[in-house]
């Protein structure tokens, strides 16, 4: 290798580390953070402890978060504390999301002392619109609070429910559909109830997706619509959740909604079975027990998922039994 060769490699590695360097240094705090969380511990870390003690009121956050969740193993290697302490100066300087994790911090320990503490800084973070700290402040008195100055008031309770869901908080449409719905502590409304229902399912979660599959299955608070509960309960299986693999092999076990297709009933069947629910697992014992679905007839097979549902104390699964 030639002298000048030799120089140009040096020269090429030092301005690679330098572009290194130099691209690390100007990573914002939250960039350092996700990095951390998925495991790129080494130099994001040390950056972010250093930004957070040079005073960076985003990287105090954001280190702090990564305390709570001991992300890198930062507690050990620089026992900085209680996250609270890194925390509390840019929740000061009115950085909501570090106003709504100092209540976290605070209201952590269950006391009388830190719920009320923490419903301040709740306030302060749901004044300027953050849409956790509004749904945290309609926990509490939903719930009722530990002292006296956060007893259960529903009506506080659904107007921070309605602001966090305004601001879309997907949980808040959750529990507004549950609350309508349920009429316990509100008088009952299912039209309400499928609007925030539907509004969470289309955030894409599969609970939510199931719960509004059953909506629509029912005709509750909207026209009944088979072929719409089909397709939803579609996509919260798609996602994993057995209830829904299990509400629509039934549907195409019967016809319901959708086209009769019991091979595709005894497929989905088999995926609720196998995530331990009992009435998919009766069904599969059943389709076992006729030899339906493209399952051969097996009553060693059907004894095997019926004992199962049985064992779950899945409804018809003695009398299946018996009468195997």
């Amino acid at each position: 290798m030639n002298r000048s060769f030799k120089a140009f490699s040096v020269v090429g590695t030092t301005l690679f580390t330098l572009f290194v360097s130099s691209s690390l240094w100007a990573q914002e705090p939250r960039e350092l953070y996700d990095a951390m969380k998925k495991g790129e511990c080494l130099p994001h870390s040390e950056r972010l402890h250093e930004q957070a003690v040079k005073g960076d009121l985003n990287a105090q956050l954001e280190f702090g978060k990564a305390i709570q969740e001991d992300l890198c193993e930062v507690v050990e290697r620089w026992s900085p504390g209680m996250p609270e302490q890194w925390f509390r100066k840019p929740a000061e300087q009115g950085i909501a999301q570090a106003q709504v994790e100092l209540g976290r911090e605070l209201s952590s320990d269950w006391s009388v002392e830190g719920e009320d503490a923490a419903v301040v800084w709740y306030l302060k973070a749901a004044e300027q619109g953050n849409a956790k700290a509004q749904f945290n402040l309609a926990q509490i008195y939903h719930r009722g609070g530990r002292s006296i100055k956060n007893l259960k008031d529903m009506d506080k309770a659904l107007a921070y429910y309605h602001q966090a869901a305004e601001s879309g908080y997907p949980s808040a449409y959750m529990l507004l559909g549950a609350i309508y719905q349920s009429g316990t502590e509100v008088p009952q409304d299912d039209v309400v109830a499928a609007k925030w229902l539907r509004k969470y399912a289309e955030t894409g979660n599969d609970s939510g997706q199931f719960d509004f599959a059953e909506v629509l299955a029912a005709g509750r608070g909207v026209e009944k619509d088979e072929a719409g509960a089909f397709e939803w309960y579609g996509k919260s299986a798609a996602q994993g959740n057995e209830y829904a693999q299990y509400e629509m092999a039934r549907m195409l076990e019967q016809g319901t909604g959708t086209k009769r297709n019991e091979r595709e009933a005894a497929k989905l069947y088999r995926k609720s079975a196998d995530a331990n629910f009992g009435k998919a697992q009766l069904a599969l014992g059943s389709m076992y027990a006729q030899g339906r679905g493209g399952l051969p007839k097996s009553k060693s097979k059907a004894k095997f998922w019926m004992l199962k549902a049985y064992e779950r104390s899945a409804p018809g699964a003695e009398e299946a039994l018996n009468n195997l």
